[in-house]
């Protein structure tokens, strides 16, 4: 399946209409409707834009795996317990990193641009 095919199937899937979704990604329906058809591919950004939009991986809309899906599952209540606990035992300034990294992995966003600079309390040795 060409990447075309994957961006049309994510489109019709989507319970929003084409010019909704183009207006979602910052795009023009034109826009959307020239990758839909192959005439255009989208660069590096839209189909990271798309992947997140859609919630599938950049590797299925580039056809790189065929798994549609590569969002998390609910996560059970043993592992909601676990990461609760793992969560309590850890110090104010692990927590903000934490928390900071989770959305950083969660939106695909760049750790550097997520977690502000500041001074590590510890040395290296």
């Amino acid at each position: 399946m060409a990447m075309a095919e994957r961006i049309r199937y994510l489109v019709k899937r989507h319970p929003k209409n084409r010019q909704e979704i183009a207006k979602d990604l910052h795009i023009s329906a034109d826009s959307l409707g020239s990758y839909i058809t192959g005439r255009r591919c989208p660069d590096v950004t839209m189909v990271r834009d798309m992947a997140i939009y859609f919630q599938v991986s950049a590797d299925y809309i580039l056809c790189v795996t065929s798994m549609k899906e590569d969002t998390p599952t609910k996560p059970s209540a043993e592992q909601e317990q676990s990461l609760l606990n793992l969560f309590r035992a850890m110090t104010p300034m692990q927590r903000e990193i934490f928390l900071h990294s989770g959305y950083g992995i969660v939106n695909y966003t760049s750790i550097q641009k997520v977690l502000p600079m500041m001074e590590v309390p510890w040395e290296h040795t």
